[in-house]
């Protein structure tokens, strides 16, 4: 029973924060747009994840929206990291292609595997900015915290199953 009303919590408060970033996508141009564009994305996929986990559609819930946030991440991870590389090196062209099969398959682990990837990119990024107080940081250890919160209630699951 807590955990439902955790998720409506949840669901409320990045509902509410998402203001932020939609706010900034409308004032904002250019490459700063697209980039508060894909991050407004992820929040509001996350948002969703946590209204079909409210309404114990668990399937839905953790085997697509869940996974789904988690790849915008990524996606953003990568644009993101477009815009802030030098000109000559890095990443020119990027295509993800997600078999929905596969999320269903590996419902329990794709998160973690795709949390995992986000927070190699982050905190790639993040040595290369060679500052604790960079964006960059400050993403990889909300990621650590996501990770270790997904590892928890997954495993909290097992045992009660």
């Amino acid at each position: 029973m807590i955990e439902i009303q955790l998720q409506i919590i949840s669901a409320i408060i990045i509902l509410a924060s998402s203001g932020v970033p939609i706010y900034f996508a409308i004032k904002l141009k250019d490459n700063l747009k697209k980039l508060t564009l894909i991050l407004t994305v992820f929040i509001l996929v996350h948002a969703v994840y946590h209204v079909f986990g409210f309404l114990d559609y668990s399937l839905l819930a953790e085997g697509v929206f869940q996974p789904l946030s988690v790849a915008v991440l990524i996606f953003f991870g990568i644009v993101y990291s477009g815009f802030t590389k030098p000109k000559n090196g890095g990443i020119k062209n990027v295509v993800m292609a997600l078999n929905p099969g596969i999320f269903l398959l590996f419902m329990n682990n794709i998160t973690i595997i795709l949390l995992l990837i986000a927070l190699g990119i982050f905190v790639w990024q993040a040595t290369r900015s060679k500052s604790i107080r960079s964006f960059q940081f400050q993403l990889s250890v909300f990621l650590v915290v996501w990770i270790l919160e997904s590892s928890y209630f997954l495993r909290c699951r097992e045992i009660l199953d």
